[in-house]
């Protein structure tokens, strides 16, 4: 079941992370605080989107969409982080986000993600939805990780010319 991210259900997944994505985040911070994470995914989230996945009675899954720069606000950023049930709620992470792209592409213009180069399940599930990796971002973490950026843009790339919000429910050029 997918419901709005709070608070407390974005803490309960943070404090109760997989290995795979504690080791993607907390090399990004200087001291990790689950409680703060939590805090921030729901604070910082593009109003209305962002999301927990219930799975057996409990939060599983954390994701959303955050803005990527304060003064370009067609610009965010996707994030996702789980417990170790989080494989479980991939299919409904997915099916939901194939719902809602016609409204991401409407209201975003250039959606990316960073990710750990390590992390290679997350690359192949971020190109099966049609993400582009556009390069590597060497010593993103703060052991000196590289990650790598994957985006999706809303422009047609057939004719080199970015697209309008009004043209895009019917161009559908969010690659």
């Amino acid at each position: 079941m997918i419901r709005d991210l709070c608070v407390r259900d974005a803490t309960f997944i943070a404090a109760n992370m997989r290995p795979a994505d504690l080791g993607e985040i907390g090399c990004l911070w200087k001291e990790l605080d689950t409680r703060v994470l939590g805090t921030c995914a729901v604070k910082t989230s593009v109003p209305g989107m962002a999301w927990s996945v219930w799975y057996e009675g409990e939060p599983a899954a954390a994701y959303g969409f955050s803005q990527a720069a304060a003064f370009d606000p067609d610009h965010w950023q996707a994030w996702a982080f789980g417990t170790e049930r989080f494989r479980r709620c991939v299919p409904l992470i997915t099916r939901h986000f194939k719902r809602i792209r016609p409204l991401v592409e409407q209201e975003c213009r250039r959606l990316q993600v960073v990710t750990h180069a390590q992390h290679d399940i997350s690359h192949g599930w971020i190109e099966a939805l049609g993400g582009r990796r556009e390069g590597v971002l060497r010593s993103y973490g703060r052991g000196g990780e590289d990650f790598y950026l994957y985006a999706w843009v809303r422009e047609d790339r057939s004719e080199g010319v970015a697209c309008s919000k009004e043209a895009l429910p019917a161009l559908n050029c969010m690659r």
